[in-house]
């Protein structure tokens, strides 16, 4: 009898682990899209926004393509605010890097993406003056494929923009350099860093501690689009650059550890192990190998007891 259920049980998982070879195969060759919803609370749908859309990231978050060459720091991508910051840094160096497509918004401010592969993509789309106010879309960044609110993976996303408002009165930018490298002899006394005017560049500015490594430009064209960037990162940093109104933070962290690494890592173990799965990597298995491996343990218990009383008989 035990050796009938063993059996039966071993089939079951094959054929569990089989079924799950089939749904594999058609996840990596399922295709997707993407949608980019631009609708705002004050005019509606806006039309004639020009949507770029850039491959970025691997589905594991590993920096892609031309983006490989950057020294980005990539971070947490399970935080909304380092995604955030991530998407536009990645946005700021894009002038050299070729998009795998182009779409502009329809009157009912949507941009359609077909064809996609799994993975995290950088979308950027232009700024439309509507009724002489601008509005900006922020870069983002976006899995391919999506979550549902419980969690299932959706095939055809909806993302909606988040904008700027701006008004068409002259502006102000201003940039600030902070280092997170807990004070390394190795630290440059001053970096550069440039200021572009729809991308391309308007000025630059030399930050040190002499101007407390800071920077503001004054009387800027609302209506453009102001990006900075640092174009040379120090040797043995990383950047990350972010926006909050209307001042540029620009990260320098050094790759050298300043912290002795914890126990149990080896020399060749990681620090900052990577957030997410490995390309490929499913769950769902695992509850069902685990009810499978107790009803082994149940079986056999149940036998241990037959086999006794058979004994005591």
């Amino acid at each position: 009898m035990f050796r009938r259920l063993s059996v039966f049980f071993a089939a079951l998982i094959t054929a569990v682990f089989c079924f799950g070879s089939s749904i594999k195969a058609f996840a990596e060759n399922q295709q997707y899209s993407l949608t980019m919803n631009f609708v705002t609370a004050e005019s509606g749908a806006i039309a004639g926004s020009q949507f770029e859309l850039y491959y970025a990231l691997d589905p594991d978050g590993t920096l892609f393509g031309d983006f490989a060459d950057l020294d980005v720091e990539v971070g947490d991508l399970t935080s909304s605010e380092n995604v955030s910051n991530l998407a536009s840094t990645l946005a700021a160096y894009t002038g050299s890097t070729e998009n795998i497509d182009e779409v502009g918004t329809n009157s009912a401010g949507e941009a359609k993406f077909d064809d996609l592969e799994a993975g995290i993509y950088l979308v950027i789309g232009t700024s439309v003056d509507v009724g002489g106010i601008l509005y900006k879309p922020k870069p983002a960044l976006i899995r391919i494929p999506g979550h549902d609110m419980n969690g299932e993976l959706v095939a055809d996303v909806v993302a909606n923009v988040k904008y700027d408002r701006i008004l068409p009165d002259p502006i102000s930018r201003s940039v600030t350099k902070v280092w997170d490298d807990n004070n390394s002899p190795s630290r440059p006394s001053s970096v550069t860093v440039q200021l572009l005017k729809n991308g391309n560049i308007y000025d630059e500015a030399v930050l040190s501690a002499e101007n407390n490594w800071s920077h503001t430009w004054n009387d800027l064209d609302a209506l453009a689009d102001w990006t900075v960037i640092e174009p040379k990162v120090p040797d043995g940093y990383t950047v990350s650059i972010s926006l909050d109104n209307t001042k540029f933070t620009v990260v320098n962290k050094s790759n050298t550890p300043t912290t002795p690494p914890s126990q149990g890592t080896g020399s060749g173990g990681s620090n900052n192990p990577p957030s997410l799965p490995q390309t490929g990597q499913l769950w769902w298995p695992v509850p069902i190998l685990l009810a499978s491996g107790l009803l082994f343990l149940l079986v056999g218990i149940i036998s241990c007891r037959l086999s006794d009383d058979n004994v005591s008989d």
